[in-house]
């Protein structure tokens, strides 16, 4: 995971308009044998294995042309790999946790995917949202 160390938080901020739309779940942790379980944020990696945790959600209907989704994370912990639609995401790190613009990378059909390797511990403990943005 790649981070700036840059306060982007785009709450409270003044002429923005913010739509919050959270990703509760259910989300599907997968242990490095491939088993797969159901389940709800927060979520510690597996110990000791490989450990990916996956949401799939669609795209925001009717975005305005000025309109920008920003995915925000709260409470990450340990080494984490992100991808959204199997492609990297370098993430900011803002007063709410972590956030990137993925406007652009959205498509109908999304996949977030929290990837965890080796004996480091990890998970995600807070809440993890997407804010539609204008102004």
């Amino acid at each position: 995971m790649e981070t700036e160390d840059e306060d982007s938080s785009l709450i409270g901020v003044p002429g923005m308009n913010v739509h919050k739309i959270r990703l509760a779940g259910p989300w599907t942790v997968v242990d490095g044998a491939g088993n797969s379980r159901r389940t709800r944020l927060p979520v510690d990696r597996l110990p000791g294995q490989d450990t990916r945790l996956v949401r799939r959600f669609v795209r925001p209907g009717r975005l305005d042309t000025d309109e920008r989704v920003w995915l925000v994370i709260a409470g990450l912990n340990g080494a984490t790999g992100i991808l959204l639609n199997e492609a990297p995401l370098e993430l900011m790190k803002s007063s709410d946790g972590f956030r990137v613009d993925v406007t652009d990378r959205l498509v109908s059909g999304n996949v977030l995917e929290f990837q965890w390797s080796g004996d480091e511990p990890g998970g995600v403990a807070g809440p993890v949202w997407l804010e539609c943005v204008t102004g």
